[in-house]
């Protein structure tokens, strides 16, 4: 009897709401059939308007929010309204296909609740209007996605697949490095999907939304281009993993007119180098190889790029995930459409989800139930709105006319170190470890991706060589060969042993992956030797390993 009792006090008006509520359901189907959309609508606002009735304090308002057949009925009709009943009737009629994918997205809160959020407006002007409307377009390319791989309806791979067919690639500001022909969305999000299974994509990447992964998928960088990408970073500078700062490889694109045609790659982005405009393209590729949301920036007379991170607390602007880099702060950026104050305002908002879904929310509900109580359901937003304001950044922050560079800057103490001997070491076939030598000068030593160290030569550094102590079983000619990763043309090492003339050895363009040098001949004694390998001004070169052997 205590079980039942509550159940006896319902009113006949209230036993209505919850029968219409768990009937939901079976007439969402039934207006898919039928495409009587419009009627469906006015059904799910009469039964939003009659359970939010008198309820205009945020408790009440929460608690409805919190029941999950209030949810999906609130997403169902902000779905129905945004795209038309018309237009949603149309989109389920044109193929049986349609009417099965939208009888399971009306019917999954969670999916609707990404798509729609990933919809809101940046702008909080546009947001408060509440006038914007969503394309039947990404619901059948959404449609095409989950046809093709089930995971596209649930947890991460869903968000790739909402991103994918909102903003497909190649849908951002076209650039220097862009691919000819952009992929069909269904590459992309395969492409995406696998690289985040393999942990290929910064760990941030997981915690994304759909909204946030709509600045990464849409990059129009092919996915060779993504891969040689982060494959490049892991290999010739490892050390831009650390707190996933590999925007700061834009240092590396040389500020130049490239003498070489882009050629649609971005190998050559980075090869050539250029001005203002291939650096932000660069800035924006690198990010989004790597699974980091970056946008194109417009600045008077310059181009950079806006990028989120994971790592708020760096430079520049510490304190916003959202950050504009190599360019002057976001009073003078561009971007979306919008200013860079309006921008940084807005997608702030977002970072706290919880508050940001809650607001969207109420407003969707203030906009069902009209007349007065919109007016005090807006009154709720605007307290919550406010309420959920980040921490002002310092907008004056970054202001500099010139770009900021970020240099590898060598660590002398940090190397010796790391030095893996200090002993002669005995030429016995095997490849010396780069970090095997006995005295250097301005080189970095650094862990490698995969495992062990390497040795970087940072670029613009007037001398900076490494020395190594040798044995030599018997006097002769010797061949080496340097393990090495450069993205430049025109690298090279002067190598020396004893007074002999210095042998200048050319360091091909890997386009940063490791390759081998060609051999060149030395000239050794027996004994004890001091070989140097000396790096003039250039433009930067990793080193594995040396292969010194006995020409035979």
């Amino acid at each position: 009897m205590k079980t039942t009792a509550p159940f006896r006090t319902l009113s006949f008006a209230a036993c209505a709401i919850v029968w219409t509520m768990s009937a939901h359901a079976a007439d969402v189907d039934a207006a898919i059939k039928s495409g009587n959309f419009a009627g469906y609508l006015n059904e799910v606002t009469a039964s939003l308007k009659a359970q939010a009735g008198g309820k205009t304090d945020e408790a009440a308002l929460g608690a409805l929010l919190k029941d999950p057949a209030f949810s999906k009925t609130l997403d169902q009709r902000q779905l129905i309204s945004k795209v038309g009943a018309d237009k949603l009737a149309a989109f389920a009629k044109a193929d049986p296909a349609n009417a099965t994918f939208l009888s399971w997205l009306l019917n999954s809160t969670e999916a609707m609740d990404q798509y729609l959020e990933a919809h809101v407006p940046i702008h909080l002007a546009a947001r408060e209007q509440n006038s914007y409307s969503i394309s039947a377009g990404p619901l059948e390319s959404w449609r095409k996605l989950v046809a093709a791989d089930p995971d596209a309806k649930t947890g991460i791979p869903m968000k790739i697949a909402i991103a994918t067919a909102i903003r497909p690639p190649g849908s951002g500001a076209p650039g220097a490095g862009q691919a000819v022909k952009q992929s069909d969305p269904s590459v992309r999000y395969a492409y995406f999907k696998t690289a985040q299974k393999n942990k290929e994509l910064f760990p941030s990447f997981d915690a994304l939304t759909a909204w946030d992964m709509q600045y990464v998928v849409s990059s129009g960088a092919s996915e060779e281009d993504l891969t040689w990408g982060r494959e490049m970073i892991n290999t010739w500078r490892p050390d831009l993993r650390t707190n996933e700062l590999v925007v700061n490889s834009t240092s590396e694109v040389w500020r130049r007119n490239s003498p070489i045609d882009f050629a649609n790659t971005f190998k050559n982005v980075l090869t050539g180098g250029g001005k203002c405009g291939p650096r932000s393209s660069w800035s924006v590729f690198i990010c989004q190889a790597f699974g980091i949301p970056a946008i194109g920036v417009g600045q008077p007379a310059h181009a950079c790029v806006a990028y989120k991170t994971a790592y708020p607390m760096t430079e520049p602007q510490p304190g916003f995930s959202w950050k504009v880099g190599y360019g002057r702060g976001w009073p003078f950026s561009k971007l979306e459409g919008m200013g860079g104050v309006d921008f940084i305002e807005g997608v702030q908002q977002r970072e706290n989800r919880a508050a940001f879904s809650r607001v969207e929310h109420l407003r969707w509900l203030a906009a069902a139930v009209g007349g007065s109580e919109q007016t005090a359901l807006m009154a709720v937003v605007h307290t919550l709105q406010e309420a959920a304001k980040a921490a002002k950044t310092d907008l004056t922050a970054s202001h500099n006319a010139d770009e900021a560079e970020k240099e590898l800057k060598p660590d002398a103490a940090k190397a010796a170190v790391t030095a893996e001997t200090k002993g002669p070491i005995k030429l016995a076939g095997a490849p010396i470890p780069a970090t095997a030598f006995s005295s250097m000068l301005a080189v970095n030593v650094l862990n490698s991706f995969r495992g062990g160290k390497q040795v970087n030569f940072g670029k613009s550094i007037d001398s900076s060589w490494l020395e190594y102590t040798v044995e030599v079983p018997a006097d002769g000619l010797y061949t080496l060969q340097i393990k090495a990763a450069t993205p430049n043309d025109g690298q090279f090492f002067n190598v020396n042993a004893g007074a002999e003339t210095p042998v200048n050895v050319p360091v091909p363009n890997t386009h940063g992956i490791w390759g081998m040098t060609p051999p060149v001949e030395l000239k050794l004694q027996k004994g004890t030797q001091t070989l140097k390998i000396a790096a003039p001004n250039q433009r930067g070169v990793a080193v594995q390993q040396l292969e010194l052997k006995a020409k035979g």
